[in-house]
């Protein structure tokens, strides 16, 4: 199946990580970007690098999506710019305790990983419709097929993303609109740097096989041109997130307390993204 030539794609959370690597490749195939993100310095940068090596158009903005203002904000530009591609990446992770979780902290993850995605995807789906067709990509997680150790609220999340774009998609058949739960496993980014020690922890764990952005990437596409509404990127991935789940629940749940545990060995702690 092809993809939409050209036209324009917007990527949220596009200021490093997959985010960013997806508004290259698209930028590669022809696309002009809006790219949404928090750190504005960074983003303008990006965005001027990707105009010069692309000969595309890249539009840096500011969206701080764990706020009603700033969803608003993105709804009434995808409505204006009718994009034939949306990204929604912006996400960002809590490593603690969900009983010692400060209330704004998971609201706010809710905000950003499932009200964001829910009203820009709605948004997209009509002009996509309306237009003759368009893509949307939801980045999930391996996290939605598994329970996570001291960052439950984001695997719910992840796993609310997962089913969520799957039913849309059977909703979607036939219309021309292509939507994909894409779900990686761990990917080398500043996403787990940022969540203070334990997030370093996990970014040097020699128990954790690491991707690049650049190859989630690329498994995207290659899904998306097969028509695959699930993406896991690598055949390890595939297996954890098939295996996992079929092993008895008690012996899971030891099985990943340990590995938590001796993957990050660390002490509460959060961070935004």
């Amino acid at each position: 199946m092809s993809l939409p030539e050209g036209g324009l794609a917007l990527v949220t959370g596009a200021t490093s990580g997959i985010g960013l690597a997806y508004a290259r490749r698209l930028a590669a195939m022809g696309y002009g970007l809006i790219m949404t993100g928090r750190r504005m310095e960074i983003l303008e940068r990006k965005a001027r690098e990707i105009e010069a090596e692309y000969r595309v158009s890249a539009v840096p903005m500011m969206a701080e999506l764990s706020r009603e203002e700033g969803i608003a904000v993105l709804e009434e530009t995808v409505r204006g710019e009718r994009p034939r591609f949306l990204v929604n990446n912006a996400g960002f992770g809590l490593r603690e305790r969900f009983a010692d979780t400060p209330r704004e902290l998971w609201e706010a993850l809710i905000w950003v990983h499932v009200m964001a995605p829910l009203r820009l995807t709605q948004a997209a789906l009509r002009v996509m419709q309306e237009d003759g067709g368009g893509v949307v990509v939801n980045v999930s997680s391996e996290a939605a097929f598994i329970p996570v150790r001291r960052n439950s609220v984001y695997a719910g999340a992840k796993a609310f993303l997962l089913r969520w774009t799957e039913s849309v998609a059977l909703e979607m058949m036939g219309s021309g609109v292509r939507l994909q739960a894409l779900c990686p496993g761990m990917t080398r980014s500043d996403f787990h740097p940022r969540m203070g020690s334990e997030g370093a922890s996990l970014s040097r764990s020699r128990l954790i096989p690491w991707m690049t952005p650049e190859e989630v990437v690329e498994e995207s596409i290659r899904d998306l041109k097969r028509g695959k509404v699930i993406c896991v990127p690598k055949l390890a991935g595939k297996a954890r997130t098939l295996g996992i789940p079929l092993v008895p629940q008690r012996l899971r749940l030891r099985c990943l307390n340990w590995f938590y545990r001796a993957s990050s060995g660390a002490d509460s702690c959060n961070t935004k993204n």
